[in-house]
This record gives C-alpha cells, structure tokens and sequence, in this order.
C-alpha cells in the first residue's frame, strides 16, 4: 500500500507538522511519501509547487491513497483544489485538524457552504479528531467519518518536577486561546503565589499581548519565543503546568505532549480536550472565559503537592494507555486497510 500524505512541512510551526513529523519519524506501517504545501520560509512557492507535482507523485509512486491534513480557510481551500486533480486516481482521505471550521462553515455564504458540503461529500473518508467534532460534521456531509484521536511519543518514565515554577501556554497566542485571560489570572495570582511565572511558548498577537502586559504592570508573565526541539526537554523540566483556556480548538498536541511528561493541564471543556481531560481526575477543566474558576482551581493547586502529584501520574497514565504512538499508527493501519477493501467492494458492485 502506498500513501501520499499532503501537508505542511514537518518543520513548520503547529500542531499539524508535530503530527506529521511523527508520522515521518516513527511511522513503518505501509509506505508513505510527503508532499509539503507549507513551508516557514517558502509559504506560497511550497503551495504552488504542489499543484504542479502532486499528479507526478501520484503516477510515479502508484499512490492508493492520498491523505490530506486540513484546517479552515486556506488550508481547506489548498487541499480542495489539490483533491480534484488526484480524486480519479486514488483514494482521498482528509484528515481534519481544524480548530474553527465550525465559525468557518457557518460564516460562509450559502454559495460557499454548497461547494463546501460538495467538497466533503466526495471524500472517500473523513478523519476528525474527537467524538463532539464528528458529531458536527455529520451535520454538514453524507461522507462516512472516522474519530483518530492525536497521539504522541510516551517516555518510559514522566519529567515532572512538583516544584517546578513555570505555567506555560504552548502555541498561538491570541483571543482564541485564552491569552488575555490568562494575563487576569495572573495579575490575580501574582501577589499570592509571587514565585510562580506564566510564560507563553508561541507566536501570534505578540505586540498586543506585550502592550497589556506593560499596561498590567505584570512582574510574573514572561514571552518565551517559540519553542524549538531543542529547547523542549528543559522547558518541559521547568514547567509545573500547562494552561490553555482556549475558546475553540481541535484536540491540541501540546496537552497530549505535556501530559505524556507528567505535566497536568488546565484546559477548557471545548473540541476533543474532553476526551483527554478529567475533572480533578488527570487535570481541570473550566469553561471558556472563566476567569475565576481558573483562579480557584490553581489556587488549590499551587498549595497542594501531593495533589500536584496524584495528577501528574494519573495525566502520564492516560496518555501511556489511550494517546500512545504505537495505538495511534494501529489505527491508521485499520483504517487504510478498510478504505482500500472499501475500494474493492465499490468495483465489484459496480461492474
């Protein structure tokens, strides 16, 4: 079986090249080539590139399927376009890792919204990241919808310090992740907990964030630049928890990646976040925009250790059980193997 998998360069910024990049480091299950549309440096030459040679990998290589990763708005439109000129030649897989694409669908005009359902109604499969994101798309297309949670690497044994004295934030920064609210919950904590520091790992509304917090007068947020994969193992040695409020979000790499260290997470209840969070279980949850509720929560959790503890292990576990690598890459084995039988059943009804 062979497979082109189309997407950004696994070098690039976000969570999508962390997925690819793991699949491009530890994936042996069936023979894959990757075709990039992203690059850091060379954004739109990589895009355009790939509309040139995309058929040329698919004859040469004799791709069965073509497995596209996809958010919204340009991603989706790239990947659209590059589906019609594979879709009688293989199989078409997008894989959706979208954030938005419910504000993105519902913002459309009704004429775009047709061409999008179209789109998705010629797949011949859709991949989705939790249960609430396939709930969503069967709304919007008849294409049979497969749930592969993200996973990642598990280490033998968690890093986690329980005195270590960073909260970090992985990632974009901005609105949608919670950015501005977590400066209040810092301004709120500073005077408590004088000893801890929030700092935000990423890129994004890097001015407006700073400008806030000059204006805050905040002592204990730090911007830390984007993390490289040098940098990874101390600043995850460094970090007492992970906090991501976002507002929407797919199933985020950097809580399946913090938790795999032993690092508890307080995230908000929205995308596939449920399906790895439990309630004072393996980390918190809150709801979007509750400030307070954030405050509380770390508040019980900075003065409690063993607490710091129970977490820690039990967010290791969860990860070591149900978000492995090895499971994941059995899952995608499953699924390609019944897409191409799919295939096979198709041809015999059809002749």
């Amino acid at each position: 079986m062979n497979i082109l998998m189309v997407g950004p360069n696994a070098a690039s910024k976000g969570g999508i090249a962390t997925v690819i990049g793991n699949f491009k480091e530890q994936y042996t299950g069936q023979h894959v080539f990757y075709l990039d549309t992203w690059e850091e440096e060379h954004k739109y030459q990589a895009g355009l590139k790939a509309f040139w040679t995309i058929r040329k990998k698919v004859k040469q290589h004799q791709i069965d399927i073509v497995h596209f990763h996809v958010a919204q708005k340009g991603s989706f439109f790239r990947k659209a376009l590059l589906a019609k000129w594979v879709r009688k030649k293989s199989r078409v897989v997008f894989h959706m890792h979208a954030s938005q694409f419910d504000t993105f669908y519902e913002s459309a005009s009704p004429r775009l919204k047709r061409w999008i359902r179209n789109t998705l109604d010629q797949l011949d499969g859709l991949v989705v990241l939790s249960d609430e994101w396939r709930a969503y798309y069967e709304t919007i297309t008849k294409t049979n919808i497969t749930v592969i949670e993200n996973a990642v690497p598990v280490p033998k044994a968690p890093s986690y310090h329980t005195n270590a004295k960073q909260i970090v934030t992985f990632g974009r920064i901005g609105q949608r992740k919670g950015s501005y609210d977590i400066l209040k919950v810092a301004e709120q904590l500073g005077e408590t907990f004088p000893q801890i520091e929030f700092v935000f790992y990423g890129d994004g509304e890097i001015a407006q964030v700073e400008a806030e917090i000059k204006q805050k007068q905040l002592r204990n947020v730090r911007l830390g630049g984007w993390v490289t994969d040098d940098m990874k193992a101390d600043v995850m040695r460094d970090t007492l928890l992970h906090l991501l409020p976002s507002y929407q979000e797919g199933l985020p790499m950097a809580i399946l990646e913090t938790m795999a260290e032993g690092i508890p997470n307080l995230a908000s209840n929205v995308g596939g976040i449920p399906q790895v969070l439990q309630d004072e279980q393996n980390g918190y949850m809150i709801q979007p925009a509750d400030v307070s509720a954030m405050v509380t929560k770390l508040t019980v959790f900075l003065t409690n250790e063993q607490k710091r503890e129970e977490l820690s292990e039990a967010a290791f576990q969860t990860i070591q059980t149900n978000f492995s690598i090895d499971t994941y890459f059995t899952k995608w084995n499953e699924f390609y193997t019944s897409l191409l039988k799919q295939e096979e059943v198709d041809y015999e009804y059809t002749n």
